[in-house]
């Protein structure tokens, strides 16, 4: 009797120690640039973007509204940002490739698309999956060529930069942060309580800089 219930306080603790490694494990997942910047908030005044917010799935409405030259950067960068994150992946991206090219993000890769869809589709599938922004970065770097004075790209694409420089160097993920906030060529086009909300998460990596 003794042993038997010796091995199942061993088994208990033992399940009690994996829960809490699971736990903790997808909160250390969530706390990062990408899922802890929710600016999205500032825009819900927006009806498109109060829509994407209760969706999280691409559609034939988000992606023209995305596709559009009439709308502002920043508020695309809200829908995008509405749209959110999941720990196991979306496909928002795609969807929007399919809806806007008629092709796979595959074969858009090497094609000569506008500023506007190099931001929306490498900030699409940066937020798609936040374990691996490389996937976004290469669209968001030609983005920012095309879009230069925009604060909304250069901040977006300094959020998947820093998002990559998790895995090696957290005083890095202030000083991309940073570099945007010191720019005086960049035109402010973000709500200013939506630049807030980032930089206030933002801010807690600076310590690691000291």
């Amino acid at each position: 009797m003794q042993i038997k219930f010796t091995l199942m306080n061993i088994i208990k603790s033992l399940l009690t120690i994996f829960i809490f490694t699971l736990i903790y494990s997808n909160l250390s997942f969530a706390d990062s640039p990408i899922t802890s910047t929710p600016f999205y908030k500032a825009y819900l005044d927006y009806d498109i973007v109060a829509k994407a917010h209760e969706s999280g799935v691409m559609d034939e409405e988000f992606a023209n509204y995305l596709h559009s030259k009439e709308n502002p950067i920043d508020v695309k960068a809200a829908v995008i940002n509405a749209l959110s994150w999941d720990f196991n992946g979306k496909k928002n991206a795609d969807i929007y490739c399919s809806l806007i090219f008629y092709k796979t993000i595959k074969e858009i890769k090497n094609a000569k698309l506008s500023g506007n869809d190099l931001f929306c589709v490498g900030y699409l599938l940066v937020m798609d999956n936040y374990f691996k922004p490389e996937r976004g970065i290469p669209f968001l770097n030609k983005a920012i060529k095309k879009l230069k004075s925009s604060y909304t790209v250069a901040m977006i694409n300094a959020l998947a930069e820093a998002q990559k420089a998790m895995d090696s160097d957290w005083c890095e993920v202030w000083e991309l942060i940073e570099d945007v906030i010191e720019d005086k060529n960049l035109k402010q086009d973000m709500e200013e309580e939506a630049a807030e909300i980032i930089l206030d998460y933002m801010r807690g990596y600076e310590e690691f800089c000291d």
